[in-house]
Order: C-alpha cells, then structure tokens, then sequence
C-alpha cells in the first residue's frame, strides 16, 4: 500500500469497471451498428414502433439476466421487427456492437494491479454472446486484453440479474467482499452511477465520447491512489 493510500480517510479495496462506453466503445444506436455489420437500416417507422421497441426491451433485459439463450434472443428479435431482419442479420448487427478498446485503460488496469491492497473488477450489464466476443482469444490475448487483466469478472447474464438494480451491487459486495466507499466505480450511465451511490460506493460518472482512460486518471488521482 502506498503513502498516498494509507492517508485516505478510506481504505479502497476494488476499483471496478463497466465495460461498454468505460473499458470498450459499443455501438450506441441501431443505426451505428448496422453500419458496422454493413446492413442497411430499413423500415424505420415500422421498426420504431412504440410495441415492437417495447418488446425487443423486454428481449433485451432477458438476454442480459440470461433467462433465454442466443439463439432464441436473435429470432425473437426478428420477430419483433415484422420481418425486416432475418435472425442471421440480427446476429451480425448484435455481434458488430463491440468495437475496439479504448486507448490506455488497459496501462491503467496494471498500474492498479500493482497496488498493493487494491483489487480490480467489471460489473457489466452483458450478455453471453458479447461476453464471449471479448474473451476470444488470438495469440493468447482476448480481443479486449484490459478485461482478462481484471481480477474478478461479474457481468449480469452470469449473476442474473442487471444495473441499476440494488441486488446486482449487493452480489457484488458479496464476491469482492467489500462494501460502500471500498469500492470505486466507473459507468457512463447516470442510472448506473445513482445505484451504486445509492449503497454507498464512490461511483463516477464517464463520458463515452471522451478519453475514458484519462478521466479516470484524474477520479483515481483525487482519491489518492495513483
């Protein structure tokens, strides 16, 4: 533990990560991700309707607690597009969300693995397909090789349940056995961050658009951990 940590009026155990718009980019429309699987957008007002999004919601937030499989998600969603996409094409746009790692946060996720006292984590609303895209490994590396470096793994399809809901942080505090102010916390979602602050966890705010990495810098310097 460093002189910097031990003069902190509070001794953190985990700084912990989300993963999508924090550690990776993802798509954030479903424009943009069609783009990146190269499928054209199509009927827009017919696949905005108020009871199909609605329905692909619902889809959504099951995939993510792992309550239906891949396979059933992608024809699902399908369906609740009134046949403008195929379940193959769902798949392609599903699997085109992930995009690279943001710059630095993985120097980050090392220096702070060299901390002694301090252990690092993702808590990530996910799914099992995503999840797997950025575990595939080339060259003994993941494609996101700044999540394998993370001590402990807690994304929502595997815990069953999902951000910004109190259980999923309580399991948290459960698996990294810390709790409140121990833990820093980074998402770049509003909701995310009120959950967290809500148990008592030093939650931050990222903004996608920016230098995640070094924002992250800046919080960490101010608690006085690097």
């Amino acid at each position: 533990m460093t002189q910097r940590q031990m003069d902190s009026p509070v001794r953190i155990k985990v700084v912990c990560f989300d993963l999508g718009g924090v550690v990776v980019r993802i798509a954030r429309t479903w424009a943009e991700a069609c783009a990146a699987a190269g499928i054209d957008v199509r009927g827009h007002d017919t696949f905005e309707a108020p009871d199909l999004q609605s329905g692909r919601r619902e889809l959504s937030d099951a995939y993510q607690i792992g309550r239906i499989d891949c396979r059933a998600y992608f024809r699902s969603i399908a369906e609740h597009s009134e046949g403008l996409y195929e379940p193959d094409e769902i798949e392609a746009i599903h699997r085109a969300w992930v995009f690279d790692p943001y710059p630095g946060v993985e120097q980050l996720i090392d220096e702070l693995n060299a901390l002694d006292g301090v252990r690092t984590a993702c808590l990530s609303n996910t799914n099992h397909s995503h999840w797997q895209d950025l575990k595939a490994e080339k060259d003994g590396r993941w494609r996101v090789e700044a999540i394998r470096k993370l001590n402990t793994h807690l994304v929502s399809h595997e815990l069953n349940a999902v951000k910004p809901e109190e259980r999923i942080y309580r399991e948290a505090e459960r698996r990294l056995k810390a709790s409140g102010p121990e833990i820093v916390f980074f998402d770049d979602l509003a909701e995310n961050i009120d959950g967290a602050r809500r148990l008592g966890w030093q939650a931050f705010r990222i903004d996608h658009d920016g230098d995640t990495a070094l924002q992250m810098r800046h919080r960490l310097a101010a608690l006085k951990l690097l």
